[in-house]
């Protein structure tokens, strides 16, 4: 059985997360979305870039924009990651709403301390921080909140 949600949302303002060990893997069903219309230049973006490169579908800098490479790299993400969604399939379109994400966040592992939770990807494993639930990924030598708002990435 999952944990319950972490219960978070867009209107936060913040990718959030609540609980710790396997509580780590229902943090990221209730987020998004994001693309090209929907909160396009953020750290929120830039933590799905992240995400995309870590697997290997996202070859461009992590600059915050959810540009056409990004939109490319989330439908093939979607493909190829769909089946194992908890809905049972994803719709390529581009968009990392609630059911990619969720099902991103099955990657998810808690590292122990209160603080680091790594994504454990396709081609190399990231590491994310969550300081009172709000998730940060880290930008030109500094941790940043992973916000929906405009970023200065």
């Amino acid at each position: 059985m999952l944990a319950p949600s972490a219960s978070a949302s867009v209107s936060q303002g913040v990718v959030y997360g609540a609980g710790w060990g396997a509580q780590v893997q229902d943090d990221f069903g209730d987020e998004g979305p994001l693309d090209s219309s929907s909160h396009r230049h953020s750290y929120a973006t830039a933590l799905w870039q992240t995400i995309l490169a870590a697997d290997g579908f996202y070859t461009g800098a992590i600059d915050c924009d959810y540009g056409s490479g990004t939109t490319a790299a989330t439908k093939a993400w979607q493909s190829a990651y769909g089946s194992v969604s908890d809905a049972g399939h994803l719709d390529a379109d581009g968009s990392a709403g609630p059911l990619t994400m969720g099902t991103a966040d099955q990657w998810l592992e808690d590292q122990g301390n209160n603080r680091d939770v790594v994504y454990v990807g396709a081609n190399y494993n990231v590491t994310f921080r969550r300081v009172n639930g709000n998730y940060q990924v880290y930008d030109n030598g500094a941790w940043h909140n992973a916000t929906y708002s405009t970023s200065s990435c």
